[in-house]
């Protein structure tokens, strides 16, 4: 089939292109002086280079590490984060520490920022950086912290009883390994 690719329309052309690369994959691997089938034995090619998020390897693997094609550095695999007794003691301690770091109205905004930044993803962070404490009603925290729901080992909302009302946190980490943070914080009745 003789065809100009410059004619065909974008979509169709990189289809065309992909297809002929595809077939050309095939018949190297399929025979040829070098190929399989040809008496030299086959080997295992090096993985290819992953580019994106960091992926986890297998337990017990002995893979090479994962490089990132873009930038050639070593991708760190990080584990997949779980719900379990201590995950979850983890996340209602985040919670309490930073409702009790935000629920300080009488606090000099310094101190009330410095107390309370750490607890914050860095959305959270640039978000709550232009409150003033003196406007926050809750001044302390008055019952334990309720995970609202588990459909994330990611991230989660967790309820918080003050003494001026209920406050809903949105709670997240990256991985297994992060520690949870706080990207919002707010009365649970505004939502």
């Amino acid at each position: 089939m003789n065809m100009n690719l410059q004619t065909l329309p974008g979509f169709f052309r990189a289809c065309t292109l992909f297809t002929a690369g595809f077939i050309a994959l095939i018949a190297a691997g399929c025979g040829g002086p070098n190929g399989p089938g040809a008496g030299t034995p086959a080997t295992n090619p090096e993985p290819p280079a992953v580019s994106g998020s960091p992926l986890t390897p297998a337990p017990g693997s002995t893979s090479p590490p994962l490089i990132d094609s873009d930038t050639g550095e070593t991708i760190t695999p990080y584990p997949v984060p779980k719900w379990d007794d201590a995950s979850r003691a983890s996340l209602l301690s985040a919670a309490v520490k930073a409702m009790t770091a935000f629920a300080r109205p009488d606090l000099p905004e310094k101190q009330w920022w410095a107390a309370l930044e750490p607890l914050l993803t860095a959305e959270g962070a640039q978000f709550y950086s232009f409150v003033d404490p003196a406007n926050i009603p809750a001044r302390k925290v008055t019952g334990p912290a309720v995970i609202v729901n588990e459909e994330s080992a990611y991230v989660t909302d967790v309820d918080i009883p003050t003494d001026a009302g209920v406050y809903r946190l949105v709670i997240t980490r990256p991985h297994g390994a992060a520690p949870w943070l706080v990207s919002r914080i707010a009365p649970k009745e505004s939502e």
